[in-house]
């Protein structure tokens, strides 16, 4: 042990790293194969990689044959080159790239808490994002906000880093935040320069550095850069598709989700991020809570004792004394203008709160820094561990308890999990409070780090299982069908399952609503096989069923769907059809 102490006392920086590297190991890249691909969004985003990768066209997305002009290609080419390397399409494939981003964008975020503070501030900080619930999920399961996570907070760490160096690489940290912004607007879009700008703006003006943003030399240079890097692809685009890609990707996924939601949906209050957040940024959620309140009301006795007018106050209140000072600021405007413009938005999905948790990570970081160099805030973090140990035993309590009043087939699938739960919150809640008989801060924090280890291992063994055990795996397994007897596939009177494209390569006809007339056209004719999927719920139904009895016959019943094909069918393809399904050991409807 003595000698451990020695060789790390000796190598800090380089034993940083390797501990950042076995974290991000265990937490990001171990068990990312354990599990299917998910429904919508990381199967519809792999699949359209897939076809990428497979077509060679790099420019234009896909989706069932039809092209997709919602989003930039910045995810899809990580993901369609790794399908390259790997020479398959398979759940490593499409999930590593965003865990090799994640493990750097760790690595990032702790050389930045070094440079910037100290590198205990660094090594909090990092493992507060990495271990953080949202982080943790959303690095598991490959979509695009992860990336403009990723993309937005390493502009901003550049253009705070040009703040804190010499004259001589100002200007490189600034072209790095448009470098950065560009790769962020190939990812996800406008708010990947929107948001950094904001930010540094009103940093910039706080702190009285505006001039040094907008020198010609920073700004005309870096935005030149910015340019370089977004337009080719747009303008090939603009080329290809002419005004449909200005009204799809511009008006309609750009500022349309941004202030009127009625065309895509999914609109909310204005407080939906507050509860959402709370989640998402377990188990750190109450230490945060308590460093934001304690530096608000530092920020408040500063604005009650300084004079002038009520502006002058602010100002005085807000203006940094030094470089610590200067971080929290920081954080906090990143915060608040991330929180501020997703709250605002008129579409809201609990994913775009992700951008707010680097900005989190490091008000709790400086929280537990300043509580291990000088006790400053060690009975807070002792009150929110307990408060949070007693929260871990009763949810295992209550999910126990619970288990009487679920729906029977809720409890027939979380049955096998209902004892490790139960043990497994309770182990966490009295692990965290014998570490707090030790007061000694990093054995506190190794507490919720080990927390963290419990909850992902039982997400990547068994959660995301369940998840995709919720009817995807008999979607896949009959577009499957489909894909080997060469019919063609008919989801009907439910939502896009992209999970049917997985292994069926032709196109799918996605019939959201009862249109009985369009099913009808479809499978009246005699020389095309036709799979119909329908949920179970719907053929229960008396009247539905026998609308749908006129065209279909059922093949195979599962928990969630159906499998059903037209009358009209050939029978060989019939007696094949029956064949399979036998051999699969599926309960046949004669």
């Amino acid at each position: 042990m003595l000698k451990i102490k020695e060789i790390i006392s000796k190598h800090p920086d380089i034993s940083a790293y390797l501990l950042l590297a076995v974290l991000c190991w265990i937490f990001l890249i171990w068990g990312i194969n354990f599990y299917p691909l998910l429904d919508v969004d990381e199967t519809r985003y792999a699949i359209m990689s897939r076809d990428m990768a497979y077509s060679n066209d790099w420019n234009t997305l896909v989706l069932n044959s039809v092209p997709f002009l919602e989003k930039p290609p910045f995810y899809f080419w990580l993901v369609g080159f790794s399908i390259k390397l790997f020479g398959n399409f398979s759940n490593m494939a499409v999930r590593i790239p965003i865990a090799f981003l994640s493990t750097f964008f760790i690595f990032a975020t702790y050389a930045f808490g070094k440079k910037v503070i100290s590198r205990k501030f660094g090594l909090f900080s990092s493992i507060t994002l990495l271990t953080s619930v949202f982080f943790l999920i959303f690095a598991h399961v490959a979509i695009l906000d992860i990336i403009l996570t990723i993309w937005i907070a390493c502009s901003l760490y550049c253009a705070y880093l040009s703040h804190i160096v010499t004259d001589k690489y100002k200007k490189y940290c600034w072209w790095g935040f448009w470098t950065f912004a560009g790769m962020g607007f190939l990812a996800k879009g406008i708010l990947a320069i929107a948001i950094p700008f904001v930010i540094m703006f009103l940093y910039c003006f706080l702190t009285k550095t505006l001039k040094d943003m907008f020198k010609p030399l920073h700004f005309l240079v870096g935005f030149l850069v910015f340019l370089l890097i977004i337009l080719p692809w747009h303008i090939a685009m603009y080329r290809d598709f002419d005004k449909m890609f200005i009204h799809e990707y511009f008006i309609k996924h750009h500022f349309a989700r941004l202030i009127n939601s009625n065309e895509i949906g999914r609109k909310h209050s204005l407080f939906y991020f507050i509860p959402v957040f709370l989640i998402a940024f377990l188990p750190w959620t109450i230490i945060f809570l308590s460093a934001v309140y304690n530096q608000c009301k530092e920020l408040y006795s500063r604005f009650k004792h300084s004079t002038g007018n009520i502006y002058n106050k602010i100002l005085c209140a807000c203006y940094p004394k030094n470089e610590n000072e200067k971080m929290l600021l920081f954080s906090l405007i990143y915060f608040v203008v991330v929180f501020g413009v997703m709250s605002i938005s008129s579409t809201k999905l609990p994913s775009y709160i992700l951008p707010a948790i680097p900005p989190a990570a490091f008000i709790t970081g400086y929280f537990w820094c300043k509580s291990y160099e000088d006790d400053k805030y060690k009975k807070i973090i002792s009150v929110s561990t307990n408060i949070l140990a007693a929260i871990f035993i009763l949810a295992g309590l209550f999910t126990a308890i619970g288990f009487i009043f679920f729906p029977s087939k809720v409890i027939e699938i979380l049955n096998p999990f209902k004892y490790p739960v139960l043990l497994g919150c309770c182990f966490v809640g009295m692990l965290m409070i014998i570490k707090l008989k030790s007061k000694h801060l990093v054995s506190i924090f190794s507490g919720y780090v080990i927390t963290m280890f419990f909850v992902i291992t039982f997400a990547v063994t068994n959660l995301f299982t369940i998840l995709y055990s919720g009817g995807e795996d008999e979607l896949i397994l009959y577009s499957n069908y489909a894909n080997t007897i060469n019919t063609r596939l008919v989801t009907f009177d439910f939502a896009v399952k992209p999970s049917t494209k997985i292994y069926y390569n032709d196109y799918v006809d996605y019939i959201t609503d009862r249109d009985f007339k369009k099913l009808e056209s479809i499978v009246s004719n005699k020389n095309v096989p036709v799979f119909v999927i329908v949920k179970n719920k719907e053929v229960k139904n008396g009247n539905y069923a026998k609308e749908l009895a006129k065209y279909l016959y059922p093949v195979r019943i599962g928990k969630k769907y159906s499998l059903m094909f037209n009358i009209k069918m050939p029978s060989k393809t019939k007696l094949y059809i029956m064949f399979i399904c036998q051999h699969e050991k599926y309960y046949i409807l004669t």
